[in-house]
C-alpha cells in the first residue's frame, strides 16, 4: 500500500468511526514480504495509539504470523520484543541447540552448514523441515492450542496458504493455529510443506499475498491493507541461484497481488 494513502487512512479513520452508528467493523490485511514483515508491527502500533479497534485480521506468510499472534492478544510492544529476542539464524534451521546434543555427535555437528533431506521414506519436501520455527509458534500460541475455530479467538483471524496438490488458495479458519501460521510461510524447497490429509500446504503468497476478499467476507466494513512485498530486482542482481529463486517468487506473488486488488 502507498505510504501516503496509509497515512491518510490512519488520519481519517478515527473520525469516520466516531461519527458512525453503529460502529463500522475494521479489518486489517497483512501481506507476505519476508523480513519486511516487521513493518506490520509498526502499523499495528499506530492503530493502537489512535485507539482504532481491529475486529478482523487476515494475513499471508509473515503477515499470518504477525496477525495470528496479534489475534490472540499480543500487543505491538510484545511483538517487537519477540522479533528482537528471537535467534533467527537458529530458528531458520533444523539444528538442535548444542547443549541438547549427545556428546558423541557434537564433534560432527559443526561440519555441516545444512543437511539435505533425500530420504524419501519421510515427508520432508524442503531443505528445512521447520522444526524450530514450529516449536516457537507452538510456544507462542500456548493457551490457544485447543481452539480450533479461529472466529473464537479474541480477534477473529484467517490466514492463507497454497494447496500444491490442487493448485488453489487455501483459506484457513479452522484447525491448529500454530500449524496454520507455519503452513502460510512455508516457502517451497526452502521449508517443508505442511501435509494435512490430501492437502500439501505451502506459502500463501503464491495464490493471494494480500487477502482483502477474505477479511471482507469475515464482515469488515473498513479494510486496511498493508503490503510489504519487496520490489522486483533489476538485471544486475540476478546472477545467483538465490537471487533468481527470490525473483521468481516475487513475480508469482506480484501476480497474485494484482489479482486480489484489481477491483479496488
Amino acid at each position: 500500500m502507498n505510504k501516503i494513502a496509509l497515512a491518510l487512512i490512519l488520519l481519517i479513520l478515527p473520525f469516520s468511526l466516531a461519527y458512525t452508528s453503529p460502529r463500522k467493523k475494521v479489518g486489517i490485511v497483512l501481506s507476505g514480504g519476508g523480513a519486511k514483515g516487521v513493518a506490520h508491527i509498526g502499523v499495528i502500533k499506530a492503530l493502537e495509539e489512535l485507539n482504532i479497534p481491529i475486529d478482523y485480521i487476515a494475513g499471508t506468510s509473515i503477515g499470518a504470523i504477525i496477525g495470528g499472534l496479534y489475534s490472540i492478544g499480543y500487543t505491538s510492544e510484545q511483538l517487537e520484543t519477540i522479533v528482537k529476542q528471537t535467534d533467527w539464524i537458529n530458528l531458520l534451521t533444523d539444528k538442535v541447540s548444542r547443549e541438547k546434543i549427545p556428546f558423541p555427535f557434537k564433534s560432527n555437528d559443526s561440519k555441516y552448514l545444512v543437511s539435505f533431506p533425500f530420504n524419501n521414506s519421510e515427508k520432508n519436501g524442503g531443505i528445512i523441515k521447520g522444526k524450530n520455527i514450529s516449536q516457537l509458534l507452538h510456544q507462542l500460541t500456548e493457551g490457544y492450542q485447543n481452539v480450533t475455530n479461529f472466529d473464537s479467538l479474541p480477534i477473529p483471524f484467517a490466514c492463507i496458504a497454497t494447496d500444491m496438490a490442487r493448485n488453489q488458495k487455501e483459506v484457513i479458519r479452522f484447525g491448529k493455529l500454530s500449524e496454520a501460521m507455519r503452513a502460510s510461510m512455508a516457502v517451497p524447497i526452502v521449508f517443508s510443506p505442511i501435509y494435512s490429509g490430501q492437502k500439501v500446504l505451502i506459502d500463501g503468497g503464491f495464490k493471494d499475498n494480500l487477502p482483502i476478499d477474505v477479511v471482507k467476507s469475515m464482515g469488515a466494513d473498513i479494510i486496511i491493507g498493508i503490503d510489504v512485498q519487496s520490489e522486483l530486482s533489476d538485471a544486475d542482481n540476478l546472477h545467483s541461484i538465490a537471487g533468481i529463486a527470490n525473483q521468481l517468487m516475487l513475480m508469482i506473488c506480484q501476480s497474485s497481488l494484482d489479482e486480489s486488488t484489481k477491483d479496488i
